[in-house]
Parts: C-alpha cells; sequence; structure tokens
C-alpha cells in the first residue's frame, strides 16, 4: 500500500515535471519572440512598405502550409497507421523568431508556438524509439482497446480538433 502510494506520488510528481518544463520553454520561446518584436520597433526597416508587405505575406503563407501538412500527417493516422507521413512531416514553422515578430501579431505566435509544441509532443510520446528514430512496427491494432495502435488512433482523433482550433487562429480567422 505504502509503495503504492509512494509510486502514485512519484508518477504525479513526474507529471507535474514535465508540464512545468514543457510551459518554461514555451515562455522561453514567447520571450525571445516578443524581444524580436520590440526590436524591431525600435528599428526603422529598410524595406518598402510594399516589399515588407508581400514578404509578410509569403511567411505567412509558409507557415500556414506547414502547418497544414502537419495536420494532414496525423490526420492519416485516424485510420491506419502511416509511419512515412509522420517521418516526412516538417518539424518547424521555418520562419525565425524576428520573421514571425514581423508577420504575426503575438496572438499568432502563440498559437504557432502551441500548434508546434503539441505536435512536437505527439511526435515524442507516440511514434519516437529510444533511438529517437520514428517506429514503423507497432503492437495490437485499432480494434484493441489499449493496444499501441489503437491508442495512437485516440490520441490522433483528440488532437486534431485541437490543430483545427490552431489552425484558425495562426489565420486570424478566430481569437
Amino acid at each position: 500500500m505504502l509503495l503504492s502510494l509512494f509510486l502514485l506520488s512519484f508518477i504525479v510528481n513526474l507529471s507535474i515535471l514535465m508540464l512545468l518544463i514543457v510551459m518554461y520553454r514555451t515562455l522561453s520561446v514567447q520571450k525571445k519572440i516578443l524581444q524580436e518584436q520590440l526590436e524591431l520597433l525600435q528599428q526603422p526597416t529598410n524595406f518598402k512598405l510594399a516589399d515588407k508587405e508581400r514578404l509578410c505575406e509569403e511567411w505567412k503563407s509558409y507557415v500556414f502550409v506547414q502547418a497544414l501538412q502537419v495536420r494532414e500527417a496525423i490526420s492519416k493516422q485516424v485510420n491506419n497507421l502511416h509511419p512515412k507521413l509522420i517521418e516526412d512531416a516538417p518539424i518547424s514553422h521555418g520562419l525565425t523568431n524576428r520573421e514571425l515578430a514581423e508577420a504575426f501579431d503575438s496572438k499568432q505566435i502563440e498559437a504557432i508556438t502551441h500548434f508546434w509544441n503539441l505536435f512536437h509532443q505527439y511526435i515524442e510520446t507516440h511514434w519516437k524509439t529510444e533511438q529517437g528514430r520514428i517506429k514503423t512496427v507497432f503492437k495490437g491494432s485499432i480494434n484493441i482497446d489499449g493496444s499501441e495502435v489503437h491508442r495512437i488512433h485516440t490520441v490522433s482523433n483528440r488532437l486534431l480538433p485541437q490543430l483545427d482550433q490552431l489552425l484558425k487562429r495562426i489565420k486570424g480567422d478566430e481569437h
């Protein structure tokens, strides 16, 4: 009884620690982006306004396409597992913090950061081997509750609505 209570306490504390680490990383990234935004406000730009706007629109489109590719890769896991799609999915939005600060407002940057954090957590938790590679062999099937395949299927189903909401915020359709 005491051992199981200790084990439960350990698991809860470990979960809290992992959550705090993720939150710390997110806050660190957001702090860097805010610093970049502040620098941008303090410096005059050399671009013509039209050129800058066009560049920002290209960056926005690029980030959105990267996110859509991730969403598509995860949606394909709902019916059957496709490790190659996960392996080929982009691993980041592809912009520097400065470029993000120029192209997006703070709420959009927060959504972008959260989107990629969720994707990385999904990959690390459900797809990576101990050697850091994407798994290609899984135990069980979609129809066997608790099996590895069923778990990834379920997690993928739950993750998609969250990603869809974040995509709307990234696009600027919802705040």
